[in-house]
């Protein structure tokens, strides 16, 4: 008989275990790797991928009603924000998902700016934008990307986008 869990279990069950286990930075004694390990901080551009349960439910309502991978949906926002509903962009951007005030209201949104801090809210619109990404990329990790960092119309990789697209990939290695 196999175990199953729902998207928003599994996310809250690795949460919860990043909050309890040290990330492994150096190998263990003896262990010889064929590349060096990622410690899995902020700081350093790799984040762990655990989400605070009341955003992860948000999270696995808007990722299926649009669409969007669960998984991708939680690694976007962790590299976004880091879970900051409070967030600001240098260029603008706002809330967990780190979207515009334009984008926004191109997927529908008619309220303030100030309510994209509100976390449904940011996660519905941002969401709505990510799956349209999703569409227009092929469904792969890195087409989504580039449609959602550097607009729905990017043909090209860029150097952010390709940094970007390893840290969600890196995320989702950990799931």
């Amino acid at each position: 008989m196999r175990n199953s869990f729902t998207a928003a279990g599994a996310a809250c069950l690795f949460s919860l275990l990043m909050q309890v286990v040290p990330v492994q930075a150096e190998p263990l004694p003896g262990v010889i790797l064929s590349k060096p390990l990622k410690t899995t901080t902020r700081t350093t551009g790799y984040p762990s991928i655990g989400a605070p349960v009341a955003y992860s439910d948000l999270i696995v309502v808007y990722a299926r009603r649009y669409g969007v991978p669960v998984n991708l949906a939680h690694a976007v926002i962790r590299v976004e924000s880091n879970f900051n509903a409070n967030a600001r962009g240098s260029a603008g951007e706002i809330g967990l998902m780190q979207i515009k005030p334009a984008t926004a209201r191109m997927m529908g949104y008619t309220g303030s700016t100030k309510g994209l801090y509100d976390p449904e809210t940011n996660i519905k619109y941002g969401m709505k934008y990510l799956a349209m990404a999703h569409d227009l990329g092929g469904g792969t990790t890195c087409g989504t990307i580039l449609k959602y960092n550097a607009g729905h119309a990017a043909t090209r990789m860029n150097p952010v986008s390709k940094r970007y697209c390893g840290k969600v990939r890196d995320l989702l290695d950990l799931l």
